[in-house]
């Protein structure tokens, strides 16, 4: 098992015994007030699969997130590889999902952090990018506060939705280390 620690977070690679959290997450209308739909259990075991898998091949992934303490399951924060076509891509997008009882305490803010932190200095990435549906103020605001950079430009239509969906239009963040390779040491 593949961990990274912070103060208060342990990141590691997923379990089974994850999945039923993750689905009550991903069925929670607050978690996934910027997404087209909630995710159910088939989907859900799927993207556990698939970012287990993901770890094999790139050696970063969503990792699944506890608390340090108490080792409760709160979501996922970290690295994957944007698999659809856009301006930006191919590119290592950052995201998390926790739960909503876990949402302003920090906690995305620290695992993403550290998750940066890992990315640069021992993955050797040199981009990382964000991004999100316009509207979603919560998630922007964790990217700003990470360091990433809001490229005023790179507003794009997500290529997974109609463009007419009210949740279509989404914006890009990013952070270059070559712009200041100092920042995440």
């Amino acid at each position: 098992m593949y961990v990274i620690t912070t103060e208060r977070l342990t990141l590691r690679t997923w379990q089974e015994s994850d999945l039923e959290n993750m689905y009550q997450i991903n069925q929670d209308s607050h978690v996934m007030e910027f997404f087209p739909s909630k995710i159910n259990k088939d989907l859900t075991r799927k993207f556990i699969l698939a970012v287990n898998s993901q770890f094999d091949k790139l050696g970063y992934i969503f990792y699944a997130v506890e608390l340090k303490k108490t080792r409760v399951f709160i979501g996922f924060i970290g690295l994957s590889f944007v698999d659809f076509n856009a301006h930006f891509s191919p590119a290592v997008e950052i995201g998390w999902r926790l739960a909503f009882e876990f949402w302003n305490q920090g906690y995305a803010t620290e695992g993403a952090l550290a998750v940066l932190q890992h990315g640069f200095n021992n993955l050797n990435i040199k981009k990382i990018v964000s991004f999100t549906a316009k509207k979603n103020m919560r998630s922007r605001k964790v990217m700003e506060k990470i360091g990433l950079k809001y490229d005023k430009k790179g507003d794009f239509y997500h290529p997974n939705l109609d463009k007419q969906h009210e949740l279509c239009l989404h914006v890009l963040y990013q952070f270059n280390q070559a712009d200041d390779p100092l920042y995440y040491i």
